[in-house]
């Protein structure tokens, strides 16, 4: 797959697993959506005052993102967008692209009162988008919908 092939297959998706480096790495489920203008990766990472994953997240921190889908043994696909991950603004076009991509996390996966909650914005900065996909695999392909 073609660089932006692999980048619109990411923004189709909305969740995947992040992983952060460190000592030791971190890797996470994480809700998340591609603003295309700027082919950056946006998530919004909610965390409860006892959460562990902050102490993995910091601006500038390297990251790796995968999403995936498999229907057979030779239908499926995977993307992986790595780069350094940063602390960005809230604004109204990041949550705009959040709200149309990501998919959402149901509030009650939390130990927190959801108004507990601290919502950081990140933005993965790729410096490379890699894609794979199997002999059967087709870009139209809606996994579950049309199998």
């Amino acid at each position: 797959m073609t660089r932006d092939e692999a980048l619109a297959f990411l923004a189709t998706q909305g969740a995947g697993v992040l992983s952060l480096t460190g000592d030791p790495p971190c890797s996470l489920p994480m809700s998340f959506a591609v603003d295309q203008s700027t082919d950056r990766v946006v998530v919004q990472v909610l965390s409860g005052p006892d959460s562990a994953k902050t102490e993995f997240l910091a601006d500038g921190v390297g990251a790796s993102l995968v999403a995936f889908e498999r229907s057979t043994p030779d239908d499926w696909v995977s993307a992986v967008a790595r780069g350094e991950l940063v602390a960005v603004e809230r604004t109204p076009e990041r949550v705009a692209a959040f709200a149309d991509h990501a998919k959402s996390v149901g509030m009650e996966v939390f130990d927190s009162d959801p108004r507990d909650l601290d919502g950081t914005w990140y933005e993965l900065r790729p410096e490379s988008v890699t894609g794979r996909c199997g002999p059967d695999w087709d870009e139209g392909n809606t996994f579950g919908e049309t199998r």
